[in-house]
């Protein structure tokens, strides 16, 4: 490629806004740059129940397909909204080629087709997610050459993904306040069932971290997580067992403190952690030992370790995740706690996305619930917190 391409496709990567300071690079350095991009020519798929039964059947069919040549997505920002779709290395003289896109969240039926005819730029085709009513999450891609006749023949497929933001919502008590601990930490039932009832009729999917690998492929993601593991939070679980049904399958996670397991009215017990695990709508993570400040500990394997171990013994599934204590990290707590855990969240107030920065899934932001927020506020927070 001669500098003059290049200077060009930085100029027009730079005016979309896909790039990011650190991120500024393609994926494939040797995009012909030349040619000006394709605009799009959208159209929808037929939604037809006939025409989803026909893509259903392509897809079997080309599932096991040889690639004859490599979609590549230029590296954009976390927050990007657009990015460049190339097709290199193909095996056979092409003169078009039409993209097949698709949100991986919303199916086959969803699909939208996009012609490219720059071979001088190796088909390159300008991406927007605005085609797809600006959602984020993973797309499907797909490209296939167009031969003279008409007829299309699947050259190679690829995935490219928009960072979706995820709420993580921070309970601790679902109970009624009675004048005993801090009223903020109090959620009543009437309000978290309203809630939950609020995720469900607005389509959103509860997640636990087991399932983080699914937060770009489902529709509006959240996860609904508890502190301390007290014997109130039952209350949440009876409740989201209410709720369930062949469309809505709630979720949640329980963060225990190991030491106060069996230790009275207050906490929850073996039986209750065994019942909600086995119900499949919650996963028990850690929230250290003792709930101790671990950024004033040196006693890490207990708090971290010894922990995550007892949960297991109790619950025969393992902990990938826990909440620190009063919400306080420092570098070294990070360092420690990698060792034995995937995820981590605090108490800071926002919206988690993946930046590409180190450690960030130890560094996790929530949205808290309180005994004072109401239904509209609790919608607001969802997207703005």
């Amino acid at each position: 490629m001669n500098r003059l391409s290049m200077i060009i496709l930085f100029a027009a990567l730079l005016l979309i806004g896909c790039q990011s300071k650190a991120s500024e690079t393609q994926v494939k350095t040797e995009h012909p740059a030349a040619a000006p991009l394709e605009t799009s020519n959208t159209h929808p798929s037929s939604h037809t129940a006939d025409s989803n039964i026909k893509k259903d059947e392509r897809h079997k069919k080309t599932s096991s397909f040889e690639p004859k040549a490599t979609i590549s997505i230029t590296s954009h920002a976390y927050h990007a909204t657009s990015t460049i779709i190339t097709t290199t290395d193909r095996t056979e003289d092409v003169s078009e080629i039409a993209y097949h896109i698709w949100r991986t969240a919303d199916g086959p039926a969803s699909m939208k087709k996009f012609s490219a005819k720059s071979k001088d730029t190796n088909f390159a085709f300008l991406f927007d997610i605005k085609e797809f009513r600006s959602q984020r999450g993973e797309y499907q891609v797909e490209a296939y050459s167009i031969h003279k006749n008409g007829k299309q023949e699947l050259l190679a497929r690829s995935t490219l993904t928009f960072q979706q933001r995820v709420p993580i919502l921070m309970y601790h008590a679902v109970d009624e306040y009675k004048g005993t601990g801090l009223k903020g930490l109090f959620v009543t039932p009437a309000n978290f069932e309203a809630q939950m009832r609020y995720l469900k009729d607005n389509g959103y999917t509860l997640l636990t971290f087991e399932r983080w690998k699914d937060v770009n492929k489902v529709n509006k993601p959240v996860f609904v997580t508890f502190d301390d593991g007290m014997k109130n939070n039952m209350t949440a679980f009876r409740i989201l067992q209410t709720l369930k049904d062949d469309h809505f399958q709630p979720a949640a996670t329980e963060y225990v403190i190991a030491a106060r397991i069996d230790g009275g009215p207050p906490w929850l017990s073996t039986e209750n952690l065994k019942e909600m695990v086995n119900s499949g709508i919650f996963s028990v993570q850690s929230h250290t030992m003792t709930h101790a400040d671990l950024t004033k500990t040196t006693n890490y394997r207990e708090e971290l370790y010894d922990s995550k171990q007892k949960i297991e013994q109790i619950t025969g599934k393992p902990v990938i995740a826990i909440a620190y204590p009063f919400g306080h990290f420092d570098d070294t707590v990070v360092e420690e706690t990698k060792k034995y855990y995937h995820y981590a969240t605090a108490t800071k107030p926002g919206l988690f996305i993946e930046k590409g920065q180190q450690n960030e899934r130890l560094l996790m932001q929530r949205v808290r619930i309180s005994y004072s927020t109401t239904l509209q506020q609790f919608a607001a927070l969802l997207e703005h917190p």
